[in-house]
C-alpha cells in the first residue's frame, strides 16, 4: 500500500537552491524594539510585516515543492508570523502595512494546496498549554491557538480534523490530581477558544512523563464519553520509544489512536485519515531527531477505512531530502 509521507515546515532542497530565497524570515523582540528606538515603531512594523509577506510566499514555494516531490501533506511552520501573537508588544495583523496582501497570499497557498490535493495541518509551540494551573500561561496558549487557527482560517482550511492543529498537553497530574482532573481543566479551557481551534485541535503522545499513548487515548476517551467532544490523538513513534505504553508494539497502538480520527458531525464510523509523526532517533541522544530515516524503518500502513490510510509527519532533519530517500526505498528502487 502507498504510504502519505508529508513534510514539516521548511524544504531543505529548496534553501540549498538559494538560502535567503527560500528560508523563513524571523524577527526577535530585542530586534523589533531595537528598530523601534533607532528608527520608530512604523519602520519596526513595516520591516516585521514584510518578514511576514515574505514567509507566506515560501510557503506557497514549499507547496509547490511537496507537489512535484510527490509529498501530499505539508504543516505550516509556526515561524509564518513571528511576534504577531507576543502580547507585550502589541502588534496585530491588522497593524501591518501589507496586510491586504498578506491575506492574499494566504488565500493562494489554499488554492494551490486544494488543486494539488496537499492537506496542510499546524503543531503549535510546547508552551501552549491548556491544562495549566497559571492563568497567565492559558490565556497566553488561548490567544496563540486563537492566532494559528485563524491562519489556517485564511488559508480556507475547514474548521475540522482534515486541517489538524496539534498539540502536546504538557501538564503531567500533580499530587492528587487524576488523568480526568486534567481533562477537566483542559476542556474549560478549550471551551474558551475559538471554534477554529475546538474543532481543529489533536494531542499527541509526549516523550516523557504521564501522557504515553495510553493516556493520551484514556484522555480523548474521557471528553468523547463525557461532553460528546471528539479530540483525536497523533501518534508518534519516537515519543512511543522514549515513553512507551503497556503494549510496546507500536503499529498497534497507532491503529488504536486511528480509531480516535472520526470527523465532527458526521457519525461515529466516518472516520478520516490520521495525521502521525515518524522520526528516528540519534543514538547519543534517543529524544532528538536524527537527520535521516535509518535504512528500511518505514512506517506501518494504518487505515480504519481503505481509502484514508495514515499520513506521517517525517520528523527528521533532512526534511524533504529524507523523505525521498524513504520513497524511493518504500518503493524498492534501492
Amino acid at each position: 500500500m502507498t504510504q502519505t509521507l508529508g513534510l514539516t515546515c521548511i524544504s531543505e532542497e529548496l534553501k540549498d537552491k538559494d538560502k535567503v530565497k527560500y528560508s523563513f524570515r524571523t524577527m526577535t523582540r530585542k530586534r523589533f524594539n531595537d528598530l523601534c528606538n533607532q528608527e520608530g515603531r512604523d519602520e519596526a512594523v513595516n520591516q516585521l510585516s514584510e518578514r511576514i509577506l515574505h514567509n507566506v510566499i515560501v510557503t506557497q514555494y514549499i507547496i509547490n515543492h511537496c507537489h512535484s516531490s510527490n509529498i501530499r501533506h505539508y504543516r505550516l511552520s509556526s515561524a509564518l508570523f513571528p511576534l504577531l501573537t507576543d502580547q507585550t508588544l502589541e502588534i496585530s495583523l491588522e497593524d501591518l502595512p501589507h496586510k491586504a496582501r498578506i491575506e492574499q497570499e494566504l488565500k493562494f497557498v489554499g488554492l494551490i494546496a486544494e488543486k494539488f490535493d496537499i492537506s496542510i495541518g499546524s503543531h503549535p509551540d510546547q508552551f501552549n498549554v491548556l491544562a495549566s494551573p497559571d492563568r497567565d500561561k492559558v490565556n497566553r496558549t488561548i490567544n496563540e491557538l486563537n492566532f494559528q487557527a485563524s491562519v489556517l482560517d485564511m488559508i480556507g482550511l475547514p474548521q475540522d480534523h482534515t486541517a489538524p492543529m496539534n498539540i502536546h498537553i504538557n501538564y503531567s497530574p500533580k499530587g492528587d490530581e487524576t488523568l480526568e482532573d486534567v481533562a477537566e481543566k483542559f476542556y474549560t479551557n478549550l471551551m474558551k477558544c475559538d471554534s477554529g481551534v475546538y474543532n481543529r485541535l489533536t494531542i499527541e503522545n509526549e516523550d516523557k512523563g504521564f501522557f504515553n499513548i495510553d493516556n493520551c487515548i484514556k484522555f480523548s476517551e474521557y471528553l468523547f464519553n463525557k461532553y460528546n467532544h471528539n479530540l483525536p490523538v497523533c501518534a508518534d513513534n519516537l515519543h512511543h520509544q522514549c515513553n512507551p505504553s503497556e503494549v510496546s508494539d507500536f503499529a498497534w497502538q497507532a491503529e488504536r489512536c486511528a480509531y480516535t480520527w472520526v470527523n465532527n458531525g458526521e457519525g461515529d464510523n466516518h472516520f478520516i485519515s490520521p495525521v502521525f509523526h515518524w522520526s528516528e532517533g540519534k543514538p547519543e541522544k534517543p529524544r532528538s531527531h536524527a537527520d535521516y530515516i535509518a535504512f528500511g524503518n518505514f512506517p506501518p500502513y494504518i487505515a480504519i477505512e481503505p481509502d484514508k490510510p495514515a499520513k506521517w509527519e517525517i520528523e527528521v532533519k533532512a526534511k524533504c531530502k529524507a523523505i525521498k530517500l524513504l520513497q524511493r526505498q518504500m518503493a524498492g528502487a534501492i
